[in-house]
This record gives C-alpha cells, structure tokens and sequence, in this order.
C-alpha cells in the first residue's frame, strides 16, 4: 500500500526555477531572472496571502505561474509543468491575482 503524500509537498516545485540557466529561464518566462525577481518583489505586497493554509502558493510561484501561461495559453500544461505543478484551478486564480496587482498597482 502506498503511502499518501501531504498535500503541501504537491505544490512545492521540484526544481528551482532561478536555477535554471539563464537561457532556460527566458525560454520558460520571456524575462530575465534579475526583472522576474524584480517584478516579484515589485507584486509582493499586493499578493500577500488571504489564508494560513500550508497549502498556499508562494509569490514567486504565483507571479512564474503567470509568466509562464503568458507564454504558453494553456493551463493544465502551465500547471504540470515541471517548474510549478500546481492544479488547472490554481493556475487560472493564479493568472488572475497577478493580472489584478499588475493592473491596480503598477501600471
């Protein structure tokens, strides 16, 4: 019988995306690492998050989540991406939290 797996390991990425080569991180992200760890530190504190779930994604996978379906226009390939795995479900929250801060907040 297997073991079950907590659920807040499900969403801890396997591989940190920063570090990626830098060519690898602009393919998957269309920025820089140095303007994607600026633009979430920029985003930081209007995605604070609502809840103390152990669950809850982290900023920097909310504002990668959102780069990367940038790129791609498909959410469950966002969402089983190596880099982020995380469900369809939180891949579409997290597109829409990142789009409102950018949008209330920076531009």
């Amino acid at each position: 019988m297997q073991e079950r797996v907590p659920r807040n390991r499900l969403n801890t990425p396997k591989c940190n995306a920063f570090d990626l080569s830098d060519e690898d991180f602009i393919n998957n992200f269309r920025l820089t690492k140095t303007l994607a760890f600026q633009l979430i530190q920029r985003l930081n504190p209007f995605l604070e998050p609502k809840t103390t779930r152990k669950t809850v994604l982290n900023i920097e996978i909310k504002v990668l989540c959102a780069l990367n379906f940038a790129f791609d226009y498909y959410q469950k390939k966002v969402g089983n991406d190596f880099l982020i795995r995380v469900s369809q479900s939180s891949v579409s929250n997290c597109i829409r939290e990142v789009s409102e801060a950018m949008t209330h907040n920076i531009f």
